[in-house]
């Protein structure tokens, strides 16, 4: 009969629509230290708390995990991107959410605490189940999201393709991390080691293409290379 409401981006608007009926929402947005990001032993740790502009300013997240502060860039208008948190759009849980894909390429976790039975530590993958569906417990709270930062010889993206060129909820939206064998030079060409391709917005939970994946090991990305993998 609670929800936790932080942002509210979400959440208003599911009360508003009548998707959602809580008698209680429990504010978070003053609890000390969810708003934290942390990076320590290559591995960033977000707060709860932590927005959409908060990972977009912070520049070793735009060095070491480009996918998703350009996933966070594209979301909604300022306004949106100044209150709503990526946790809350991990929650909401709509493949068309778009932090999601990149977190899912960079491997990210998410830890539940509960007061009763505890805390875990799951991958993303397995804590999404499906549209707006997650493993979520009604006495649990997301606290953290934590994913390694990118290597030295690693490079992502992130992409959207939405209705209208602002404001706009993804059609489609893909992540990109690729590994090369060597660290990446401007101009150089080095043979791929390692990809990961996830797709939002195209099936009830974050897609992966395995098969463009797989065709991309041992290649060098020439123009041929990267249209056939596409």
């Amino acid at each position: 009969a609670a929800r936790l409401i932080n942002g509210g981006t979400d959440l208003m608007l599911e009360i508003e629509r009548k998707a959602r009926t809580p008698r209680v929402v429990i504010d978070i947005s003053r609890v000390p230290g969810l708003d934290a990001i942390r990076f320590d032993d290559g591995v960033f740790r977000l707060g709860a708390s932590v927005t959409h502009n908060q990972v977009v300013g912070n520049k070793l997240l735009v060095e070491r995990a480009y996918p998703l502060a350009r996933a966070c860039w594209e979301v909604g208008a300022p306004q949106i991107r100044n209150r709503g948190t990526v946790a809350g759009n991990l929650i909401t849980a709509s493949p068309a959410n778009d932090t999601i894909p990149p977190l899912w390429a960079l491997g990210a976790r998410v830890t539940l605490e509960s007061r009763a039975r505890g805390k875990r530590d799951i991958a993303l993958a397995e804590f999404m189940r499906g549209v707006r569906q997650t493993v979520l417990e009604p006495d649990e709270m997301l606290t953290t999201i934590s994913f390694p930062a990118l290597k030295p010889n690693e490079r992502g993206t992130f992409i959207k393709l939405g209705l209208r060129r602002a404001q706009a909820i993804s059609v489609v939206n893909v992540a990109i991390v690729l590994g090369f064998e060597s660290t990446v030079v401007s101009g150089q060409r080095s043979t791929v080691e390692a990809a990961r391709i996830t797709l939002g917005s195209v099936a009830p939970t974050i897609a992966v293409a395995t098969e463009a994946e797989h065709f991309l090991i041992g290649k060098t990305l020439t123009d041929e290379t990267i249209a056939q993998a596409a």
